[in-house]
């Protein structure tokens, strides 16, 4: 059964937190036609009783209220905390901190007010302002230093016989769903890195983590809850819950944001400058270190690299071309058992000594990046200790679980999972780690973490509704974590999943992109789209991963690319040496990689600076320029930092 949140029944003010009693009253929506409907009076519920052909004969459900109740508080000056659950819902008993996302609940101290009054209750922080409504209930968000409603709930927006279309918050036994109001000029922008339209407006996105097979599939490696409206205001759901944001595609103006779990846990960030709200929700949530500064030179890597000395000679080869290198990249080939597993068991057979490969590497003036992933096969030796340890995530009937959806498992045998909500397999993971970081290892590639099912019993509780979306955040948390601790150096990985609070583990790429002009674009716009909701240190691999192939001219442009870009990386199943272009094309990107070596001074200053303030390095206009109303719909161009401007060439020819 579904119910509508209706009138305020009652109000406590407990420390730092109002509490807002809510009457919820099934509700049923209207056969054939928009519209949802309690038990209660038509007229109670803004309904024109006088229309002619109203329909006659509805089956209201009883008026049986239940108990919902709304917790606001202050996360900061110019961020409330909106909390929508039943009485017993876990989110009212937990810290915020509880899910992993939220770091720092309360960065800055800011003083919160209450007032009470007939029509609502308002709750106030220095620049923020709540209003809920009583009967009917609503809740509208505002900016006090601008006067501006940013947010309000969607009660006004009905069909021609008055029936709401989007009654401000639905809820059933798996979901809760939130209806907000879009505004004749609001853009939304957001929601993680998503490949289509920067601006969301009439796109319907579901947000779980995905193997996502390329950048136009519709789906997404690192979808966050984190949105922006330009009407001056950024949210973020506290949640690992998939979320569904329909951003006016089903109702034209209607933000419905649905979360697969029993409660809405909202942040509002009010303020004029998105710079500011980002800053904000950074310190919720984390911020990104400052990367070496050897990261910000020219990386190299192929899918795959077969032997040690075919890396030596693409490390001489660059020498040889006047190419300047900072990394090479090793793909699954450095493992024994090398098919979507990752036991860290180094073949000898093809690299020989690891702590001699990489001092070969270095002396060409190469670091060396090894890739990873965090499933078990069961052929690799170490599958057993893992199992009988407890290291594995189990299922709920107590089986160990496999992997699913995305890439294929080439010979059919289920990968296992690490469960790094156990703190001995988190450890014993990250064990493993430190003999490659203690022979040199620089980087390592944190491939894939997409996978977990959704019937899951972590060995922390967390409840399995969380548990597929917060994978990817503990995975990437617990390598970033060990480099840190056992070199004393900022960490630096090179992930491919993410969520909310992503941000936090530089750095991240946009997954395996097509090698066409199509997939440039897409990559451009995932990396703008993520910008705004985990902002830090984000790239892509130069040329796409995979698809037709890759023409000189298309080369060169993705080349240029990411010469400008926050990090910068060339990638993919084929050879990706400038040389394999011919003449023309290794003369035009020897260019270009030289001029990102001449931007480093540039590059660490603006990476200083985002790291200081929770920006991202590369930067949609919007986020630089929010005054300008043309400026969120421009996804193919953007800033790197605050004083280039760069626009790609989507073009293949050269």
């Amino acid at each position: 059964m579904t119910v509508a949140l209706r009138h305020v029944t009652d109000v406590a003010t407990r420390g730092d937190e109002v509490r807002i009693g809510v009457e919820a009253l099934p509700a049923v929506q209207l056969p054939g036609t928009p519209g949802w409907l309690t038990g209660e009076p038509p007229r109670a519920q803004g309904v024109e009783v006088d229309m002619p052909n109203l329909p006659r004969e509805l089956a209201l459900p009883p008026v049986e209220p239940e108990r919902f109740e709304v917790a606001v508080s202050l996360a900061g000056p110019r961020t409330a905390r909106i909390v929508i659950a039943r009485p017993g819902a876990r989110v009212h008993r937990e810290d915020p901190t509880w899910l992993g996302i939220v770091t720092d609940p309360r960065p800055e101290p800011a003083d919160l007010a209450v007032e009470e009054d007939a029509d609502a209750v308002t709750v106030c922080g220095p620049q923020v302002r709540v209003r809920v409504g009583r009967s009917p209930f609503t809740i509208q968000v505002d900016d006090r230093a601008t006067g501006r409603t940013v947010l309000r709930t969607a009660e006004r927006l009905r069909q021609v016989a008055g029936f709401p279309m989007a009654p401000p918050v639905l809820a059933d036994a798996s979901s809760t769903t939130l209806h907000l109001e879009l505004a004749t000029d609001e853009d939304v922008l957001g929601f993680g890195e998503q490949f289509g339209r920067l601006v969301k407006n009439g796109q319907k996105l579901v947000l779980r983590v995905e193997d996502a097979l390329g950048t136009g599939t519709g789906m997404a490696y690192k979808p966050v809850p984190v949105w922006h409206s330009t009407l001056g205001c950024t949210g973020f759901l506290n949640t690992g819950a998939v979320v569904t944001a329909d951003v006016g595609h089903t109702r034209p103006s209607v933000l419905g944001l649905t979360v697969a779990d029993e409660a809405v846990d909202l942040y509002l960030t009010v303020g004029e400058d998105p710079r500011v709200r980002l800053a904000d929700h950074t310190a919720l949530t984390g911020r990104a270190p400052l990367p070496p500064l050897w990261a910000f030179g020219y990386w190299m890597g192929r899918c795959r690299y077969h032997s040690r000395e075919e890396m030596l000679d693409v490390a001489r080869g660059m020498r040889e071309h006047a190419v300047p290198c900072d990394v090479l990249h090793l793909d699954p080939d450095w493992l024994v058992v090398d098919r979507l597993n990752t036991d860290f068991i180094w073949n000898t057979d093809r690299f020989g000594d690891r702590r001699g490969f990489v001092a070969a590497l270095e002396e060409l003036g190469c670091r060396l990046s090894v890739w990873e992933l965090p499933y078990l096969d069961p052929a690799s030796p170490r599958y057993a200790e893992a199992e009988a340890n407890g290291y594995l995530v189990r299922r709920a009937d107590g089986g160990t679980a496999a992997f699913v959806r995305g890439t294929p498992t080439p010979d059919g045998r289920p990968r296992a999972l690490v469960d790094f909500t156990n703190a001995e397999a988190r450890a014993w993971w990250q064990g493993m780690h430190e003999p490659f970081l203690d022979d040199g290892v620089a980087v390592f590639k944190t491939d894939f973490g997409e996978g977990l099912p959704d019937d899951v019993a972590l060995a922390d509780g967390t409840p399995p509704q969380h548990a597929h979306n917060l994978y990817p955040l503990r995975y990437n948390g617990a390598v970033s974590e060990v480099i840190g601790r056992h070199t004393g150096r900022a960490p630096l990985v090179w992930g491919r999943s993410g969520w909310a609070g992503s941000q936090r583990y530089p750095g991240q790429w946009g997954g395996d992109a097509e090698s066409t002009v199509a997939g440039m674009q897409a990559t451009v716009r995932g990396g703008l789209s993520y910008a705004l909701s985990a902002p830090g240190f984000w790239s892509h691999d130069i040329g796409g991963f995979f698809g037709p192939e890759l023409t000189p001219g298309l080369y060169v442009r993705w080349t240029q690319l990411g010469a400008l870009s926050p990090l910068m990386r060339a990638h993919g199943l084929r050879p990706r040496e400038p040389w394999e272009f011919g003449e023309r094309a290794l003369a035009v990107a020897r260019d270009w990689i030289r001029l990102r070596y001449s931007l480093l001074p540039y590059l660490w200053q603006v990476a200083a600076e985002s790291a200081r303030n929770g920006w991202p390095v590369l930067r949609p206009l919007a986020l630089e320029h929010p005054d300008d109303p043309v400026a969120p719909g421009l996804d193919g161009q953007f800033l790197l930092g605050s004083d280039l401007l760069v626009v790609p060439v989507f073009d293949d020819g050269l």
